[in-house]
């Protein structure tokens, strides 16, 4: 497939107002902590190494450190819900062992 060029400048391309502001986000992470753990997450993983390293550069080292803490929470939730997972399909094995023993 052919790459296909474009006559607008990157950055004019990029050229929009941001949609929430720090408050924002704080808020967002005081009223669902797991949620934004999540996004957080997920968020990181669209960004090129190259651009995590410029965006916890400098003064942000604290922005570093609660990316961090968010990814561990997400990454304990998950290892929690893959236990909480585990059980319930024993159960459901247990149940289905029994319903062919009553046949």
């Amino acid at each position: 497939m052919k790459a296909v060029e474009h006559d607008v400048p990157v950055v004019a391309a990029l050229d929009f107002p941001p949609l929430m502001t720090w408050e924002d986000v704080m808020q967002d992470e005081l009223e669902d902590r797991l949620g934004f753990a999540r996004r957080a997450t997920l968020a990181l993983l669209t960004q090129s190494g190259e651009q995590l390293v410029a965006g916890f550069a400098g003064g942000n080292r604290r922005g570093l450190e609660g990316a961090m803490k968010a990814v561990a929470l997400f990454q304990a939730h998950l290892q929690e819900m893959e236990r909480l997972a585990g059980m319930a399909e024993r159960r459901l094995q247990r149940v289905g062992e029994a319903l062919a023993a009553a046949d």
